[in-house]
Order: C-alpha cells, then sequence, then structure tokens
C-alpha cells in the first residue's frame, strides 16, 4: 500500500510565506511540496518473514511436486505430455512470480530497490522458473540435450535478471553458464583439455569483467565466481600429459587476484589467491620431485603456504594503496 503526506493548507502557506521572505526560492518550496505530495511505499511488515519462508516453500514444492510427477510416470509419458508439464510448472512459477510482484511493472521496480522479502521470494521463483523452463526444452529436443537445456536456462535466468536484480538469478546463470561450456565441449570437442580450459577460463573472465564494471548489482558474488570458473578450468590440464601449464595458470590465477585485490579491496579476491596458492604450489612440487614426497610434507608445504598467503594478505590490509586523486 502507498501512503501520501499532504501539507495542511496553513503548512502551505508557512512555505509561501518563507519564499516571500526570501528564506526559501520558489523552486525549492515546489520541490518540497511534490515531495511530501508524492506516494510512499509503506515500509515491509515485521511479519514478512514468515510470508517470505512461506514463498520459499510453495515455489520448492512446484519444483519437487513437477519433478517427482514427471519422475514418475517419466517413462509413460509422451514427449508432448512431458513438455507440457514442465512448461505448465515454468508458467506457474513466473505467475506466482508476478503476482507477489504486483504484476511486470512491479517486479522491475524491485531492480531499482534494495533488498526486500519480495524481491527475494520473486528471485526465488523466477530462478526454479529458469530450471524447468530448461527441463523443458531438454525433453523436447532430440539432439544436443544437455546444451538446449542449460543455453535456456542460461537465458531464461539472465532476464529475469535484468528485470529483477534478484541473487538466486545470479547464482542459477552462472551455473548455467558452466553447463553451457561443459556441453559445448562435450557435444563439438570432444573435450579437449586446451579447448576446455580455455573456454572455462574466458567465461570466468567474462563474470569478472561484468562484476568489476558494475554491470551486476551482486558484484562480491560475481566476481567470485568468476575467479572460482576460472580457477576449476585452470585445473583441467592437471591430468594430461603436461601438467605443468594447469599449476601454472592456477598460481597466474591467484597472482592475478592478488593485483587486483590492491585495486578493488573485494575480500573474496584474497581469499581465492589464497586458495589458488596453496593449491598450485603443492601441484608444482609434486610435479617437479615426481610425486617422491611424502604424505606428511605435503601436508607441511600447505601449511608453509598458508602462512605466507596469510602474512601477504595482512600486509596488504595493513598498508592499503594510496587514494588517487
Amino acid at each position: 500500500m502507498n501512503e501520501t503526506h499532504r501539507l495542511s493548507p496553513e503548512q502551505r502557506a508557512r512555505l509561501e510565506r518563507l519564499a516571500d521572505r526570501g528564506v526559501l526560492t520558489r523552486e525549492q518550496v515546489a520541490a518540497v511540496l511534490e515531495e511530501l505530495d508524492s506516494p510512499r511505499a509503506a515500509p515491509e511488515s515485521t511479519g514478512s518473514g514468515l510470508w517470505e519462508v512461506l514463498g520459499y516453500i510453495g515455489g520448492a514444492l512446484v519444483l519437487g511436486g513437477a519433478s517427482l510427477l514427471v519422475g514418475m510416470s517419466w517413462e509413460d509419458l509422451t514427449r508432448p505430455a512431458r513438455v507440457g508439464l514442465l512448461v505448465a510448472a515454468t508458467l506457474a512459477l513466473a505467475a506466482a512470480g508476478l503476482v507477489i510482484a504486483g504484476g511486470p511493472r512491479g517486479a522491475r521496480a524491485f531492480a531499482a530497490q534494495p533488498a526486500s522479502p519480495r524481491g527475494r521470494i520473486v528471485g526465488v521463483l523466477f530462478a526454479l522458473g529458469a530450471c524447468t523452463a530448461a527441463l523443458a526444452v531438454g525433453s523436447g529436443v532430440d539432439a544436443y540435450e544437455s546444451l538446449a537445456a542449460t543455453a535456456t536456462g542460461l537465458l531464461v535466468a539472465l532476464l529475469g535478471y535484468a528485470v529483477v536484480r534478484g541473487l538466486p538469478l545470479l547464482v542459477v546463470a552462472v551455473g548455467f553458464s558452466v553447463g553451457v561450456v561443459v556441453s559445448a565441449g562435450e557435444e563439438w570437442f570432444s573435450e579437449s583439455t586446451p579447448l576446455m580450459t580455455t573456454a572455462l577460463v574466458a567465461l570466468g573472465a567474462v563474470w569478472t569483467a561484468l562484476a568489476a564494471t558494475g554491470a551486476l548489482r551482486h558484484r562480491q558474488t560475481a566476481l567470485g565466481a568468476g575467479v572460482v570458473i576460472a580457477l576449476a578450468g585452470s585445473q583441467y590440464p592437471l591430468t594430461s600429459e603436461q601438467p605443468w601449464w594447469g599449476y601454472g595458470l592456477t598460481l597466474l590465477i591467484a597472482l592475478g587476484c592478488f593485483a587486483a585485490y590492491l585495486a578493488e579491496r573485494a575480500a573474496v579476491l584474497l581469499v581465492l589467491g589464497v586458495v589458488g596458492v596453496t593449491v598450485s604450489v603443492p601441484e608444482a612440487v609434486w610435479d617437479w620431485t615426481g610425486g617422491a614426497l611424502s604424505g606428511p610434507l605435503v601436508v607441511l608445504l600447505v601449511g608453509v603456504v598458508f602462512l605466507a598467503a596469510g602474512g601477504i594478505g595482512l600486509r596488504l590490509r595493513r598498508n592499503p594503496p594510496p587514494l588517487k586523486s
């Protein structure tokens, strides 16, 4: 519900007298009157947490019910019936989100507002809808099922995030983007290690760049997700005949996190930089020594790396870079 705080005639007359005396300009008086007369959204009720939980439960039950129904009778259903059930679940989730948001205009308003219980519920429902939409497409095609499903889920999640700016939609979009890269690698490149590594590192760089440029509301989450994807991609070559460029790339990404931390001052960069160093250095030593190091020595080495990385991190936090003029 919207509230309007209108001034009484006496209060308006006092503002006019201030303008006549030159204390306020006519433009300032008009701005004050416009601000006080405009509708103001009522604050969220203190009991909204209960409705938020009920919304989450309802969305989960819709998704779980659809999955259970399809799973129990999957073999007995025709393809159109399977797709129809999943499409119906997708539409139900989208409709529920729109009803809670107050229509398409209300859903778009969440993008410019701070996070609220209603906004979180709508984001979760739309994120679940992206999942059911992906299942519907994957069930309806004969070829490239995984690629088609993940691409659909990514598209729907990105569209939902553009409207609502909900964290669940961003998380789902990140997950589906990884699925698109992995599915494409399996379908077209026979899981080629160099191509998969390049594709995943590039995908991580894309999410990191989107976060760094401010294109996403949840910068820390997108930043962390991008670095995690790149680190995961850099580990692919460890199973190949030339594992050195796997741990070398991991170490390079970790050092890049430390460098970026000097400019961004995001704790997630510092943490993931430490993780990258902690993973890559023991891998390098193990490879260089032909696995001659015993388990306790590897653990000791990991501990030394942690201490060194922690010392570097504390030093960076104690001596921040000078402010740019």
